[in-house]
């Protein structure tokens, strides 16, 4: 009799926790996926906080980063901000990161009981904050640890899907860079995830030696047909934009770059009494102006060059978009996603 009654008090947790998982978001059949990740959690910028934005779905949090050899995870989730979010009829996938350290990540990926260790942590806060799903966040990985980045993304896929969760990962575009790009086996990965999410931005890093887009058409576009072309199948793979762009300065042959969000764009226009100039082949409205011994330069990023971006879905039979990320956006953008998406 105490074995049944183990047995059924088991089988509710498993049934309750996959009901919740399904009936408590926010895609509905037959619409796309709209994503938006959210590190940054001012009041202005808090999705649990604001009246619900029509369109967007998923909302990922980045509340979970491992930062132990062992697998401890660091957590920040906040529990008030799921039960906001969810009554308003976002999904929540929190964000899991591997904090961008190759070393730490060897590590654990190599040590068996860590990984085991990561997975129950995962599973003990899906059941007991009610997420939707996770996104992993594994970049700056060891070109040598593809191998066991697959198996460990199948051991937790496996574990966690079983408790009705989506898995999705973010994956760069596919270069020849290897430690931020040939370190995801992007075909095996896909096996193993319900979605695979191209990140289509940075094609010039804020490191980059020389000024130019983060996110040009053509750039996208391709990134997109070779990462298909690596195996993974269109119905996974979501497609990843910016909704910031960088404010790169040039003075005594250096070249510097920082953020610039899309109102900070629209003010600098306005400062300096700018027009922009479009440009077909990128997309994207392109200005600079000088200030002293310096060239400033910006490749806009605003609604215009979304659209672009977003037909591309269209184009592909792509699932949907995510975007980085809240905070850097200008109001008009949600009604052009939910738009160009669904309608």
């Amino acid at each position: 009799m105490k074995r049944f009654l183990l047995f059924f008090f088991f089988c509710s947790i498993f049934v309750s926790t996959a009901c919740a998982a399904d009936n408590k978001g926010g895609v509905s059949a037959g619409k796309k996926i709209n994503m938006v990740w959210q590190p940054v959690f001012e009041q202005e910028n808090n999705f649990a906080m604001q009246p619900k934005i029509e369109g967007i779905n998923i909302i990922s949090p980045s509340w979970l980063a491992v930062t132990s050899a062992n697998g401890f995870i660091k957590n920040n989730i906040d529990e008030n901000y799921m039960k906001n979010a969810h009554e308003k009829g976002y999904e929540i996938w929190p964000l899991v990161s591997n904090n961008f350290d190759k070393d730490l990540t060897h590590a654990f990926l190599h040590d068996e009981k860590a990984r085991a260790y990561i997975i129950r942590q995962l599973l003990f806060y899906a059941q007991k904050y009610k997420f939707d799903g996770y996104n992993f966040d594994f970049e700056n990985i060891y070109e040598g640890d593809k191998d066991i980045l697959s198996l460990f993304i199948a051991q937790a896929s496996a574990a966690l899907r079983k408790e009705g969760l989506r898995i999705s990962m973010d994956v760069t575009v596919p270069s020849e860079n290897s430690a931020w790009s040939k370190c995801y086996n992007r075909e095996e990965l896909a096996k193993h995830v319900d979605y695979l999410i191209l990140m289509a931005y940075d094609e010039h890093s804020r490191l980059s030696p020389v000024s130019g887009s983060i996110a040009s058409l053509s750039w996208v576009e391709e990134g997109i047909r070779r990462t298909l072309d690596a195996g993974v199948p269109r119905e996974k793979l979501i497609l990843g934009v910016p909704l910031y762009m960088r404010l790169w300065k040039e003075e005594n042959g250096k070249t510097t770059a920082k953020t610039l969000s899309m109102q900070e764009a629209d003010e600098l226009i306005m400062q300096y009494d700018i027009q922009p100039e479009w440009l077909q082949n990128e997309g994207q409205f392109y200005f600079e102006y000088r200030k002293g011994a310096g060239r400033y330069r910006v490749w806009q990023e605003n609604a215009a060059s979304l659209r672009l971006k977003l037909t591309l879905i269209k184009k592909y039979d792509l699932p949907g978009a995510a975007s980085w990320r809240k905070g850097f956006e200008t109001a008009d953008i949600w009604s052009l996603f939910d738009n160009e998406l669904n309608k």
